[in-house]
């Protein structure tokens, strides 16, 4: 049986789909991969998925999305329309996923941003303390 995704019924959801899929075509880095081939490949494999969620929403929020947008960009994710559609999980424990999805890289993406600032303190106290000698 070859794994299909509904199509999103509002203009919001195509708009989310279409979000989602960018910003997984820059994770992936295959810039001609359309939503279907992306959910056959991701769908039934839910650590892929997951994982592919993951970092969708670290780059959706390193690239200035709110944390609501990509939440909102997130249930369009081939993992969360395969667990409403085909395993027929209710939407608000997905909902809860997609949220608390955010919230990690959200946290995630503060640790990185305080490590890559870290260095450039640190030399600059050095340098002041140079300074002094």
């Amino acid at each position: 049986m070859e794994l299909t995704p509904k199509t999103p019924e509002t203009e919001v959801g195509r708009q989310a789909r279409q979000q989602y899929l960018t910003l997984a075509r820059a994770v992936i880095g295959e810039e001609d991969l359309d939503y279907t081939t992306l959910y056959q490949r991701f769908a039934d494999n839910d650590w892929a998925a997951i994982k592919l969620d993951d970092a969708v929403a670290f780059q959706g929020l390193k690239a200035g999305f709110t944390p609501k947008e990509v939440a909102v960009c997130l249930l369009q994710s081939p993992y969360i329309q395969h667990q409403i559609h085909h395993n027929r999980v209710p939407a608000a424990p997905m909902t809860q996923y997609a949220k608390g999805t955010v919230i990690k890289m959200l946290q995630q993406l503060k640790v990185t941003q305080s490590a890559q600032q870290s260095p450039s303190r640190q030399r600059s106290q050095r340098q002041s303390g140079m300074e002094l000698e």
